[in-house]
């Protein structure tokens, strides 16, 4: 009798202990679920945003350049449409920057071209509206507009890991506009900090020599003198208008030369005509034909018969 009640002795602490372990489950799950619940909650809804605000920002990045490549694809782009497009996209990836570069070279490529952003231009250099012509006040305005760009973007990337390249190509911006006021000191200050920059970077080697080579040219570079265009130039007078040589060059007599053997020129074939008729030659009488004179008669010895 003593070993089937120690047996359900086991058994009655075994269910008790069961039954707390599976009350102190219960305590626990009725203690940390909602908490858990919540966490897992967060967790799924922090994803799913995360996830959407990538998406969002990758075509507003494809919207970016897309918006820049419109505005850059034309032969001559208006300024003020890149620094819209940097104005609004900035911040998205590169977009502002390249935008202002853009903007900035169009601006020192008007006053290279001595007309103004968006002009027509005849093929002799003369621009179809007058207004369009480049003066002095809209080439200093056009300088200082480039430069405001170029150095808004030298600011934004300088120090800035995988931008040097932006940051280089303002500065190259930079001395290009000092060179055109004809500042050597402040280009060739551009060009040392292109120097500096470059130094220690790979494959930016190549830019450093660039300027040094740009500052060893600046004094011949800066006495350039601008070509004058077509339209500045005074009518041409009569005697201008006369050739200074003959069109033609007389026939010089065949025989060798230094050149080569020189002749006539080579006659133009004629152009094809009618057969001419065979020249009539003058009618004239066929000689007579030579006859012997006739013997006179011999005169009769006897008298004719009466």
């Amino acid at each position: 009798m003593e070993e089937p009640r120690k047996n359900i002795q086991i058994r009655e602490r075994a269910g008790l202990e069961e039954a707390r372990l599976n009350q102190d489950f219960i305590d626990f799950v009725t203690k940390w679920s909602t908490p858990l619940l919540l966490l897992i909650a967060l967790g799924v809804g922090g994803n799913y945003l995360y996830q959407q605000y990538s998406r969002r920002q990758a075509e507003r990045l494809s919207l970016a350049f897309e918006q820049l490549a419109a505005a850059a694809v034309v032969s001559n782009p208006s300024p003020e449409s890149l620094r819209n497009v940097a104005s609004e996209f900035s911040g998205v990836g590169s977009v502002g920057e390249l935008a202002r570069l853009k903007a900035a070279d169009a601006y020192l490529r008007a006053v290279m071209r001595g007309v103004v952003p968006g002009a027509d231009v005849n093929p002799d250099g003369t621009t179809k509206n007058v207004g369009d012509e480049m003066t002095p006040e809209n080439r200093e305005s056009f300088l200082t507009q480039a430069a405001e760009q170029y150095q808004t973007v030298a600011d934004a990337t300088k120090g800035v890991a995988n931008k040097e390249s932006l940051y280089i190509g303002a500065l190259f911006g930079l001395a290009s506009v000092a060179e055109s006021r004809g500042d050597a000191e402040g280009a060739k200050k551009f060009y040392e900090q292109i120097r500096s920059a470059s130094t220690g970077i790979p494959g930016f080697a190549d830019f450093a020599k660039i300027a040094d080579k740009r500052i060893e040219s600046l004094p011949r570079v800066l006495t350039v003198v601008k070509l004058p265009t077509k339209a500045s130039l005074p009518p041409a007078t009569k005697e201008d208008e006369k050739p200074a040589m003959p069109l033609t060059i007389p026939d010089a007599p065949a025989g060798p030369s230094l050149l080569g053997p020189a002749g006539p020129a080579t006659p133009s074939a004629p152009a094809p005509s009618e057969p001419a008729a065979p020249e009539a030659k003058p009618e004239t009488a066929p000689p007579a034909p030579a006859t012997s004179p006739k013997p006179a008669p011999a005169p009769a010895s006897d008298p004719a018969p009466k």
